[in-house]
């Protein structure tokens, strides 16, 4: 199956004998409302000589009602938490490191930068 930007929120087609419902429109509505917002957990850390480097330790998905679900970029640890703010401090790393959230722009909500 070929699928193309324009047909991103169309009903996708299966081997589902039921066929999709008039209130598709409305689902995709709810889903777009409800959908958890993607963010990462970023650290920036001294690597000597004035120099720094940074990675991204941690991906999570935030909730509506404030909880948070976060997976190490290793993949060996996984969180339930009670706010994305609870995973900076989960990774916050050395006393000299830097942690902080990254809220990928395409899923930003009203009042969230990226930095």
């Amino acid at each position: 199956m070929q699928t193309v930007a324009s047909q991103a929120n169309g009903p996708e087609h299966t081997s589902n004998p039921h066929p999709v419902g008039t209130l598709h429109p409305e689902l995709v509505d709810l889903a777009n409302e409800l959908a958890p917002r993607l963010f990462a957990v970023a650290q920036q850390y001294p690597v000597g000589g004035g120099e720094v480097d940074g990675h991204i330790a941690a991906w999570g998905l935030a909730y509506e009602d404030g909880r948070a679900q976060v997976i190490s970029a290793s993949g060996r640890a996984h969180l339930s938490l009670s706010s994305p703010q609870s995973a900076v401090r989960w990774f916050g790393g050395p006393a000299d490191a830097q942690t902080w959230l990254i809220w990928p722009r395409a899923w930003q909500g009203p009042g969230e930068r990226s930095a």
